[in-house]
């Protein structure tokens, strides 16, 4: 039954087309719907980013032929029916297309259309608030293209988990992968790449409320969207430039840029992208305090097919305009209602977003009279907003911001300056006739290539070296003399009983028994997930390095003994719950032993933190292994 649904519902798209096909060929410049086969179906992007409902057409006319192509040549076509319906916002059969590409992908599979399958699927989960596993999928993504050597999606893989990071708040480590992939993009001298990333800062810049900032980098991004002629991409800016608007309280300007963005997004025939357009001027309305004309446009909103936090928000604008017109009951149940969506977004717990809802129930509370309980919520909600702040406001974090801010100007300077010289010159070299003048020109542009050749060169090598220094290569962790140095300074700095200091060594058990069965390769394997695993599970500020074959050190500052082993027994469950694939559809888990001592009086520098740490792995693998002991 659910078949056939799909089938009527792309033939009516199909029969739609046919009365809209004239007219959107006159606008976008005679598209060809032939121009598409199975024969170019991997170099389809740029036709995809112009007009993405006339692709989707094409490829509808390639449909009967899939049974008969080839697997590849079915991968190709799924993913360039999920590009298109991402770009038209059908996310909903966005979910079927990837899962008609899941079975068919393998280790057969080549590296670019896994890297396009994962970055769709990250996508995918990231609307629907799961954080932690899009960043998996966009880390998966990244190694493929890594693999491939296709910068193009390696960086827009990069770009989306850097995005991610910030949706949770994790601004440092959200900016720090935009300057990377920022500098990956300019150095390409690629408009499109640049562009995304600088909507990207538009949008971190704008949840960190430097609105300025915010439209500053959603402009440049709309400006080179619109001369690529991506409506897709420049609705998306647009939406930005009036979403910023909003948090700046520029109500007015708000509504301008989403009424625009309405206007824009008439290049696809989805009717529920009218939700974004309706909740951005429902959300506008009803902070600028036109609750009679908001609260129409946030329930149509809400009837729409929307996304489960955006619905939060609108739901909390309502109560607001609700308690406003003294509708208390019905603002009571709006409430509810928020709860309920961020309960099932537990990685937007704790944040601003979700703090509001106290802000908004204390207000209910005292506009019914109950002062008390009204105090109570608001006396809740000021500290818990108060120690959000003073968690995402760290000297460390501005620091870390404005040099890369400074850094990332003045490469773009630097980039700028350069391609205009190569632009002045080769204008030259054209007007020139006489050949003496040529040859100046061409040793002129010589030498400024060898120049930027040079200085290009010692730069990398330079930044290789640093990083080769001190890093471990296979598991991309701090390497033993590092990470050591880093705990002598730390212990250095250390004051006891003002400061708490904790060390977790971990080794992974049985390791030789596992490179003896599985074979060396799949030991380096193993070796690279638990780093990856064991990484993610400690806090921002801690600190790990490899220092032996299979055995790892990690440092955990502000951490009493408590605070060590809940962070170990959250990475040993982690690590011992992945399943590593083996040869003949095969699959294994691997389990770790973690050692634990903390900084004392009694213990004068490093060496002797570690041998207590030891000790404790030492008991740790005497007892059965698979265990966090503390000294």
């Amino acid at each position: 039954m659910l078949k056939f649904i799909y089938i009527f519902k792309f033939v009516i798209i199909t029969i739609l087309f046919a009365f809209m096909a004239n007219g959107s060929a006159n606008e976008q410049g005679q598209f060809d719907i032939k121009s598409i086969s199975t024969a170019n179906l991997a170099t389809l992007d740029d036709q995809i980013f112009i007009n993405p409902w006339l692709s989707l057409q094409a490829l509808s006319q390639l449909a009967p032929e899939y049974p008969s192509m080839t697997q590849e040549a079915k991968i190709w076509w799924l993913l360039r029916k999920a590009q298109c319906e991402n770009l038209l916002y059908f996310y909903q059969d966005l979910d079927q297309t990837l899962a008609q590409i899941a079975p068919l992908i393998n280790n057969q599979t080549n590296v670019e259309q896994q890297a396009r399958y994962h970055y769709f699927e990250g996508l995918s989960l990231q609307r629907k608030g799961g954080y932690h596993k899009s960043r998996e999928f966009y880390r998966r993504s990244m190694d493929f293209a890594k693999q491939g050597n296709f910068s193009h999606l390696y960086i827009k893989a990069k770009k989306e988990l850097a995005y991610t990071y910030s949706l949770a708040e994790l601004f440092e480590i959200s900016l720090k992968d935009m300057q990377e992939a920022y500098v990956e993009a300019y150095a390409l001298n690629d408009r499109f790449l640049v562009a995304i990333i600088n909507e990207t800062y538009g949008a971190i810049y704008g949840y960190m409320l430097e609105h300025e900032k915010s439209i500053e980098y959603y402009q440049k991004a709309l400006d080179s969207y619109e001369s690529l002629n991506y409506k897709a991409h420049a609705s998306e800016a647009i939406y930005g430039i009036a979403s910023t608007y909003r948090y700046w309280q520029k109500y007015d300007l708000a509504i301008e840029y989403f009424k625009r963005y309405q206007k824009n997004v008439a290049f696809t025939p989805n009717e529920n992208i009218t939700y974004f357009g309706a909740y951005g001027l429902g959300m506008s309305l009803a902070e600028k305090g036109s609750c009679n004309e908001a609260l129409p446009m946030i329930e149509h909103a809400l009837n729409l097919n929307g996304l489960d936090d955006y619905d939060a928000e609108l739901y909390k604008r309502k109560a607001s305009c609700l308690i406003q017109l003294k509708r208390f009951d019905e603002a009571e149940i709006a409430l509810t209602k928020v709860n309920e969506l961020f309960q099932a977004l537990p990685e937007l717990m704790g944040t601003a977003w979700q703090l509001e809802s106290l802000k908004i129930a204390a207000k209910l509370e005292s506009e019914r009279g109950n002062f008390e309980k009204g105090y109570q919520l608001l006396s809740r909600y000021n500290d818990k907003y108060t120690k959000l702040l003073i968690k995402n406001s760290s000297t460390r974090a501005i620091t870390i911001r404005s040099a890369m801010e400074l850094e990332r100007q003045g490469i773009e300077k630097a980039l700028i300056n350069q391609r205009s010289k190569a632009e002045l010159l080769e204008i030259k070299n054209r007007e020139q006739s006489n050949i003496q003048q040529s040859y100046l020109i061409i040793f002129l542009l010589t030498l400024l290539m060898v120049v930027i050749a040079v200085v290009t060169f010692q730069y990398r090598n330079n930044r290789k070296m640093a990083e080769l220094s001190i890093t471990d290569p296979l598991s991309g962790l701090y390497n033993r003399r590092y990470i050591f140095q880093y705990l002598d300074k730390l212990i250095a700095a250390t004051t006891i009983p003002k400061g708490h200091l904790s060390i977790l060594v971990i080794d992974i058990d049985d390791f030789k028994k596992i490179n003896d069965t599985y074979g060396h390769p799949i030991g380096d394997r193993v070796i690279e997930v638990v780093s990856t695993l064991a990484k993610n599970a400690l806090r921002t500020e801690d600190v790990m390095g490899r220092i032996g074959g299979e055995e790892f050190l990690c440092v955990l500052p502000r951490a009493d003994t408590d605070i060590a082993e809940k962070i170990a027994q959250r990475m040993k469950n982690e690590i011992s719950a992945y399943k590593f694939d083996a040869k003949d559809d095969k699959s294994f888990s691997v389990t770790i032993s973690v050692g634990i001592s903390c900084y004392n009086e009694e213990v004068s520098d490093s060496k002797a933190l570690y041998g207590l740490a030891d000790q404790a792995l030492y008991q740790a693998k005497e007892t059965g292994k698979n265990r966090v002991n503390v000294f």
